[in-house]
């Protein structure tokens, strides 16, 4: 008699199309809370740049190859100051909504975390989506 188990695993279903990509926690910053979209990689860009190890030249040349389109409500939407919260619940403007993966609230993300100012987000955001109202 065999002590392994029985081989009647299966293997789970794709994930449907209209959900975005399970999250890799491995490669997630640390600075993302649980419950956000993962934006690590425009974050670490960012970052890179507040540093001083990259010029904003190098990030606006990262930022523009990522070619994000404006978010589906447009990127005004991505500035929307948000109602308060009820009570006992509390906000962390680092939380980013699935529907932003993929578009330039990646961007927009940044400066919530406090990697970009409002002018530098402003610049990059021109370059990129020069059409967009301001």
């Amino acid at each position: 008699m065999s002590t392994e188990p029985p081989d009647d695993s299966f293997t789970p279903p794709p994930r449907p199309a209209h959900m975005p990509p399970a999250p890799r926690e491995p490669s997630r910053d640390a600075r993302i809370p649980p419950g956000s979209a993962d934006y690590s990689s425009a974050l670490a860009d960012a970052t890179l740049y507040r540093c001083g190890d990259i010029s904003f030249e190098e990030l606006e040349r990262r930022v523009l190859a990522r070619a994000l389109p404006p978010h589906g409500l447009g990127d005004g939407y991505l500035m929307m100051s948000p109602p308060p919260p009820p009570p006992g619940v509390s906000f962390d403007p680092r939380v980013m909504p699935y529907d932003w993966v993929g578009t330039w609230g990646e961007i927009a993300m940044t400066h919530f975390a406090g990697e970009l100012t409002w002018d530098e987000y402003k610049r990059l955001h021109a370059a990129a989506h020069p059409a967009c109202s301001r």
